[in-house]
């Protein structure tokens, strides 16, 4: 059971879907993921975005130290919980979020922080602590009102790691994969080259011995773990004010 290993997983799902539901909900039961997950389907007459912010909500107020956030079109490696607890990286000081999904085979799929300028895309799965995932949200919807633009919420994840003086950690080889052949409920068009991981995700994949020591615990990461000791950021208001509107309301004039 994934809580019972300190990690509690979600899972961002929209009505109508019901093809890439069955492939997803299957690969999740031939995983160690197995049952145990939160299905958070989109009620009707709410927008997309309240469902997305209230998903995040309901993951940040979880138990157990980490959170797996992953979105409904998409299939696991069968060893993913195995895999996140092996993982090295989360006890990073500088570890803000895991990208399990690596979005076009970034860096040919390796191991990496990604290093680029601008804002990530492709939240398909993502690793949380679950201490930071509450302020990671505030960040995200700060930088879609900035931008108005309230249906990036990937890159505005991005980028709210990043103003938290964190970096974004891709795991290698990716543990999810997108089915990029689903039609996607925000309209967004997805092709092989951007739409998937280009043939690095691995679906049995898991650490043998001493193969890929630098990326890996010597032993599962305990149940009780902490996020590890960061800076604390100064100047990011939206941490510490968040007297906003929400965004799919009418903004007070």
């Amino acid at each position: 059971m994934s809580l019972a290993d300190g990690i509690e997983v979600f899972v961002l799902a929209a009505p109508g879907r019901d093809l890439a539901h069955q492939r997803m909900r299957a690969s999740l039961a031939a995983s160690d993921i197995g049952t145990d997950y939160h299905w958070c389907e989109h009620p009707p007459g709410i927008p997309v975005l309240q469902h997305w912010s209230e998903t995040l909500l309901r993951a940040a107020a979880s138990t157990a130290p980490q959170v797996i956030v992953l979105e409904d079109d998409c299939l696991v490696n069968r060893h993913l919980i195995h895999n996140v607890r092996q993982w090295a990286w989360p006890d990073d000081p500088r570890f803000g979020a895991g990208w399990l999904y690596n979005p076009g085979g970034y860096c040919a799929g390796e191991d990496v922080w990604y290093q680029e300028a601008t804002p990530w895309y492709g939240t398909v799965a993502v690793l949380y602590w679950t201490a930071d995932l509450a302020n990671i949200r505030r960040g995200a919807l700060r930088w879609m009102r900035d931008q108005g633009n309230l249906r990036s919420w990937d890159c505005a994840v991005s980028w709210a790691v990043s103003r938290l003086g964190l970096s974004i950690r891709a795991h290698g080889p990716p543990l999810v994969e997108h089915l990029h052949e689903v039609p996607s409920a925000l309209g967004h068009h997805h092709g092989w080259s951007f739409g998937t991981t280009r043939g690095t995700f691995q679906v049995d994949w898991k650490p043998v011995g001493c193969v890929r020591a630098v990326h890996t615990r010597e032993h599962p990461r305990p149940v009780d773990a902490a996020p590890p000791e960061r800076r604390k950021v100064t100047d990011a208001p939206w941490l510490y004010v968040d007297s906003d509107p929400p965004l799919w309301e009418p903004a007070v004039k």
